[in-house]
């Protein structure tokens, strides 16, 4: 559960993010791999829209890592060394 807490956390911080530079969309559908298609229109807007779902990858990855994983990871090493 705190993997799917730390992903909706991360994409609402994305999303305001988006909201704070004025990044708008010609559309809205699902989040997919062609979902920059809708911002082509303005240079800005897409860029904007591909470093800021980078950034928001990133953070997803660092904070399971850290508040998820890292938990799993000591006690397995624990475990192993007795």
């Amino acid at each position: 559960m705190k993997a799917i807490g730390v992903m909706l956390a991360s994409s609402a911080l994305g999303g305001m993010a988006l909201s704070l530079l004025g990044i708008q969309a010609n559309s809205y559908g699902l989040a997919v791999l062609l979902s920059p298609l809708v911002y082509i229109y303005d240079p800005y807007q897409l860029t904007m829209y591909v470093v800021i779902g980078i950034v928001t990858f990133i953070l997803v990855f660092v904070l399971t890592n850290v508040l998820v994983m890292g938990n799993e990871t000591i006690v397995t090493k624990v475990k192993i060394q007795h």
